[in-house]
């Protein structure tokens, strides 16, 4: 249990925590279609001092994340070593008969570096917002929409229990996996067709408990009167204030920079 939680809502009273929900959903799209304009370096290095920075606001260190997330690295890897690979370029040194370059070499840190921006960007908005006031934002961003007629109230509930259970199950399957290797089933082989097999001694429980955990929070929102109505009753509304301002107005220059180098006018 070392290290915090990647996507699970930490409670706390810090500037990124105060943040209108709103200010941090457009935050998000606006950085992820920043990085996503090209391969800059320039505008990839700016969106993660951002980022780091915004951590620091909310008081939550990365190096704890980081440690509950070492399978990902083998993925990040794998991106780079194709990048490096597969891009043409100057020749920069020879591993195993492939030639790398230099551009290769370049663009894949530059890859890496775009998926943990996009990673953690999406953790700090789910860590930092309590879901009932991230399904109010993505129900006020998507209001217009329902005057055509959309569910947009049940649409945003939906992904907000979505993002909201995504990290619980995630952290029952490596319950149920421990349980299973100390049962002595062969998770951990080294032929491929055997761990493929022992895998549906993991997936069978955990689609037996998420299924028990739907049914359980279907009740639970039943005894609450949850009709799924378009004119919820909350107790606090959602107001931009300073720093949401302050927010739009940096997150507003990055994505303008990142278009003006895209378009070459930087």
């Amino acid at each position: 249990m070392r290290g915090i939680k990647p996507g699970r809502y930490i409670e706390g009273n810090t500037v990124i925590h105060r943040l209108d929900p709103r200010t941090k959903l457009i935050g998000c799209l606006l950085l992820a279609s920043s990085i996503l304009l090209g391969y800059d370096a320039v505008i990839v290095a700016g969106a993660a001092v951002l980022l780091i920075g915004a951590y620091w606001l909310a008081h939550i260190r990365l190096d704890r994340i980081i440690r509950r997330m070492r399978g990902l690295w083998l993925l990040l890897g794998l991106s780079f070593i194709f990048q490096c690979a597969l891009t043409e370029g100057t020749v920069w040194f020879e591993v195993a008969g492939v030639d790398i370059a230099r551009e290769g070499v370049v663009k894949g840190g530059i890859t890496v570096l775009r998926l943990l921006v996009l990673l953690f960007s999406s953790f700090l908005l789910t860590m930092t917002t309590p879901p009932i006031r991230l399904a109010s934002g993505i129900e006020k961003l998507l209001s217009p929409l329902a005057g055509i007629g959309l569910p947009v109230h049940k649409f945003a509930m939906l992904i907000t229990l979505a993002l909201r259970f995504v990290p619980v199950i995630n952290e029952e399957a490596a319950m149920v996996s421990r349980a299973q290797r100390s049962r002595g089933a062969p998770l951990h082989s080294r032929k491929a067709s055997v761990r493929i097999k022992s895998m549906s001694a993991v997936l069978i429980p955990l689609l037996a408990a998420s299924l028990q955990r739907a049914g359980d929070l279907a009740v639970a929102m039943e005894a609450r009167c949850y009709s799924g109505g378009v004119h919820p009753t909350r107790t606090k509304g959602l107001r931009c204030g300073r720093a949401d301002r302050i927010s739009w107005i940096v997150m507003g220059m990055l994505a303008l920079l990142a278009l003006a180098r895209t378009k070459g006018m930087l």
